[in-house]
C-alpha cells in the first residue's frame, strides 16, 4: 500500500505569545494571513502561492511538520505495516479531512493530513 505523499502541507509553530506572533508573521515577514481559526486558536500565513503555510497556536516553543496525503487511513495503514508507532487514534477535523501524527527517531512531530471532507470524497 502507498503512503501517496502529495507534498508538504504546513508547518505548524507553537508560540508563547500569539498576538507577538501574529505581528512578526504578518508586519515582520510580510506574510497574508489566509486563515484563522479562533475555536482552535490557530492562524495560518501564506507562503509564496499559499499552497504551503506556517501555521502559530500557542503552547509550549516547538515545530511540527504537516504533509499532504491522498487519504490518510491508507498512509496510516502504510507506516503502520512499517512499524511506525501513531501518537493516537485518526482524527477528524470538521470541514476539511482527517489527521493522524507521529514522531520521527529524534522526536520530532509529523502530522499526515487529508482534504478529504472538504474536496467532498468522505
Amino acid at each position: 500500500m502507498a503512503l501517496n505523499i502529495k507534498k508538504i502541507d504546513s508547518v505548524s509553530i507553537r508560540v508563547r505569545d500569539l498576538d507577538k506572533a501574529t505581528k512578526f508573521y504578518t508586519e515582520t515577514l510580510g506574510l497574508p494571513e489566509i486563515f484563522r481559526m479562533d475555536e482552535m486558536n490557530l492562524r495560518g500565513y501564506g507562503v509564496g502561492d499559499n499552497s504551503a503555510s506556517i501555521n502559530i497556536e500557542p503552547g509550549k516553543a516547538s515545530m511540527q511538520l504537516i504533509i499532504q496525503v491522498e487519504r490518510v487511513d491508507d498512509a496510516r495503514k502504510a507506516l503502520e505495516a512499517r512499524s511506525v508507532k501513531f501518537d493516537g487514534p485518526t482524527q477528524t477535523i470538521p470541514n476539511i479531512g482527517k489527521a493522524a501524527g507521529f514522531k520521527d527517531p529524534d522526536g520530532n512531530e509529523i502530522l499526515l493530513m487529508d482534504y478529504t471532507i472538504e474536496h467532498g470524497e468522505a
